[in-house]
């Protein structure tokens, strides 16, 4: 499925921004895309060290290891997972995986409710909500609406397309980002009182250096899908 995100300005040429959203692996171009938002997640959340020949390995590790997991969570019967692309094309091509380049990814999975997340999300245990993760825009591409409508995506996905309607969405941030968490709050987010686990693992040991996170809620709805703060800004 496609959304049409935005045309890059520009007096170059018009290459225009598309969001995909792939489900279920159907044919060949799905597999092409999951794999491509893949490497997006890698080279965006794998956290480098200074011993370049060990991060030559760990590196293709972790990217072999996140595309397995990932695959098998399309491959399954259930509508449970969505892996939302922005894709590239360049003026004149057709809109095919081998033309695209994906710009922006974020992934949607449906779960329930866990006693830790039902006592911060005001809500009782087992019930359904939508955890959204690994967002994330190349460099080049940033400040240019497209996490906005990745963001309208994942919520759109989650209330239409999954195999059923989740009372919230989740997410995790690092705290003192401060253009996630407001691109968040903007899209009614709201910080809840849960504390990092890891973090505070690591305080207590005296090990410095790990970014604390927060979780973040929104209540979803039909009117979730009108409110799109990046239409009013632009």
């Amino acid at each position: 499925m496609m959304h049409v995100l935005a045309c890059l300005q520009g007096t170059k040429a018009l290459e225009t921004v598309l969001c995909r959203t792939i489900i279920q692996l159907q044919t060949s171009e799905d597999l092409q895309l999951v794999l491509q938002a893949n490497e997006l997640v890698a080279e965006n959340f794998y956290n480098a060290s200074d011993n370049l020949l060990l991060d030559a390995v760990n590196f293709n590790s972790y990217r072999l290891r996140s595309a397995g997991q990932t695959l098998g969570l399309h491959m399954g019967p259930s509508r449970s997972h969505a892996t939302i692309l922005a894709v590239m094309n360049g003026p004149g091509q057709q809109h095919t995986a081998a033309a695209e380049r994906a710009v922006g990814v974020v992934n949607v999975t449906l779960m329930q409710a866990s006693d830790n997340i039902s006592a911060v999300a005001s809500c009782k245990p087992g019930t359904p909500f939508a955890m959204i993760t690994n967002m994330a825009v190349t460099p080049a591409m940033r400040r240019r609406g497209i996490a906005h409508q990745l963001m309208q995506a994942a919520i759109r996905t989650s209330i239409l397309q999954l195999d059923y309607s989740p009372a919230f969405a989740l997410l995790l941030a690092y705290k003192y980002y401060e253009p996630a968490i407001r691109l968040y709050a903007q899209w009614g987010f709201e910080a809840t009182s849960w504390e990092d686990p890891l973090w505070k693992r690591d305080a207590e040991k005296g090990r410095l250096g790990r970014q604390r996170r927060i979780m973040m809620v929104k209540q979803l709805s039909g009117t979730a899908l009108a409110a799109s703060p990046w239409q009013a800004e632009n």
